[in-house]
């Protein structure tokens, strides 16, 4: 193995000892001294700042100086060399005071061996570097403590006593001097909301020696105020392995818990902005496709609609005159009358919903409009075997309806509603009156469309359900588009949910198609009520109409 070398700097002016320590470290196996002596105080001093030495043997009486001066002075030169003070005088009180002020070592000329001298040489030169090091890293640790302002950091025992915190923690809770935390508690500092999971949380972290890394805490103080962290914990152990606690980093993260908020909701904004901007656009495109359709269906009525009435009569001459008597050929002549119906239907629809006639509106009870489509569609709710059953409120406000329009609504639910119960079923009609209660645009806006009612406005709601096999989801939002349908071919022609869609808006009212729970299919229609005259409904609560 190579030899240990140490380089030694002896300060001495005896040369009898001289001799005697050299001999001393000259006999030594296993390291090699490599010495240099100085026998003045100054020339100990020029050697110090040229440097190279590991450990310096000092002799306190010297010819330019004497005493705990000459310590000092050598100690001032060179703090990072360790230092055994040689001395002839075995003075306790003395070693005392020279180990208190960072001698190595204390060394009575009169006792020193070989053996000895060489171990304190060793420890001393050990223990400086390990002081250097504890000292290192103590000064690394002040740094971590106190020069981040704003990370709070701690150190607590098994029981969640703060051993040990840093400035900015005690700054935050309003402390001036860090020793003023030490022994507290979280439940000295903030309500149990949070003390109590943030105790559960170390004491987690003790049994399974498993650190929590960034986790958001809401803190509350005992003073009420609220704040946001973001903390990580691990344990903390002694020398041993043991965990005897926890240690704690936490920022404050108040501002960017607000800021990330307040990005939230202008998002959330800008969102909502962004579909009124795209409903405006679809808005703008069916309201240019309205303008064609109409053009064209003006266009389609005036160059149809008299061939049409031709091609009828003359089916009915051939259905009269000649085909009587052949069932094949009146079942054929019955089909091209269906057949001109339909083209007939499809004209009038394709007027009805490109029409912007004005309203003529009067003061109408729903009830009793309501009961009078029902008889319109009699014949075809008994021939499609459904059950319909009324529960109309009573005293209901009075609507400013057009009411051949709003007939024309009803009789297509109702219709809609047998075809969707081809087996038969049950159609339940409800009404009932409710008063706006906030006049909040995002309280009662529907999607993207424009506020229709205002608070203190009275609204009559009617709800139509059928027992049916419900409507496909992907279809749900496209029942209101033009020649949009989900009849079989030949069953419709996708305009009445659309020409039914523009009579609600045009008086300024609401639909809505959705699923029920249960089964089958739900129409809820709301229109504004006026102030006056109230009503009472043609049949009373419960009544089966058919």
């Amino acid at each position: 193995m190579p030899l240990e070398r140490i380089r030694v700097l002896l300060v001495e002016d005896d040369p009898g000892q001289m001799a005697a320590i050299k001999a001393l470290l000259e006999r030594t196996q296993g390291v090699e001294f490599q010495l240099k002596i100085a026998d003045r105080l100054a020339s100990a001093l020029e050697e110090l700042i040229i440097g190279g030495m590991d450990i310096v043997l000092l002799d306190l009486s010297l010819p330019d100086s004497s005493g705990t001066d000459t310590f000092v002075k050598v100690r001032q030169a060179a703090p990072r060399i360790p230092i055994i003070v040689l001395t002839g005088t075995d003075d306790e009180q003395l070693a005392l005071d020279l180990l208190r002020r960072g001698a190595q070592d204390y060394l009575f000329k009169g006792a020193i061996d070989g053996r000895l001298l060489v171990r304190a040489i060793r420890y001393s030169i050990y223990r400086m570097a390990s002081e250097r090091e504890l000292e290192e890293q103590r000064l690394r640790h002040r740094l971590l403590m106190e020069g981040i302002a704003d990370v709070r950091i701690y150190f607590k025992d098994e029981a969640g006593r703060f051993l040990e915190v840093n400035q900015a923690l005690a700054k935050f809770h309003g402390f001036g001097d860090p020793e003023e935390v030490v022994g507290l508690t979280d439940y000295d500092l903030f309500t149990n909301e949070h003390a109590d999971p943030a105790s559960r949380d170390e004491q987690e972290i003790m049994r399974t020696g498993q650190p929590i890394l960034g986790k958001v805490e809401r803190e509350k103080g005992l003073d009420g105020t609220t704040s946001w962290s973001l903390t990580s914990k691990m344990p903390l152990e002694d020398g041993h392995g043991r965990k005897i606690g926890v240690i704690g980093i936490s920022r404050d993260i108040t501002n960017l818990k607000a800021t990330e908020e307040r990005l939230t909701t202008a998002l959330e904004k800008l969102t909502k902005s962004l579909e009124a901007l795209q409903e405006t656009q679809l808005l703008l495109i069916q309201a240019e496709k309205l303008k064609s359709l109409g053009q064209m269906a003006a266009s389609v009525a005036h160059e149809v609609r008299n061939p049409l009435a031709i091609l009828h009569m003359g089916i009915e001459c051939l259905g009269e005159f000649f085909f009587e008597g052949s069932e094949q050929m009146a079942e054929v002549v019955n089909e091209m009358k269906m057949a001109v119906r339909r083209a007939e239907t499809i004209i009038r629809d394709m007027l009805d919903y490109s029409s912007a006639r004005e309203l003529e509106r009067r003061d109408i009870c729903v009830n009793t409009l309501i009961g009078q489509t029902l008889g319109f569609v009699r014949h075809d709710l008994v021939k499609a075997k459904v059950q319909v059953t009324t529960h109309f409120a009573e005293g209901l406000c009075a609507c400013r309806l057009d009411a051949p329009k709003i007939e024309q609504v009803f009789i297509n639910v109702f219709t809609n509603a047998c075809h969707a119960m081809p087996g038969g079923g049950e159609l339940t009609i409800t009404t009932s009156e409710r008063m706006i209660e906030s006049d909040d645009p995002e309280a009662e806006r529907d999607d993207c469309e424009s506020v229709r009612f205002r608070r203190g406005d009275k609204v009559v709601v009617v709800e139509i359900r059928d027992s049916g096999s419900g409507i496909p989801e992907k279809m749900l939002p496209k029942l209101f588009d033009p020649f949009v349908t989900t009849k079989t071919s030949g069953n419709g022609t996708g305009l009445g949910l659309a020409v039914v869609k523009k009579i609600i808006d045009l008086h300024e009212g609401k639909i809505g198609i959705a699923n029920a729970e249960g089964g089958g299919a739900q129409v809820t229609i709301e229109l504004k009520g006026t102030p006056e005259p109230r009503f009472s409904g043609p049949h009373p609560m419960g009544t089966s109409v058919v």
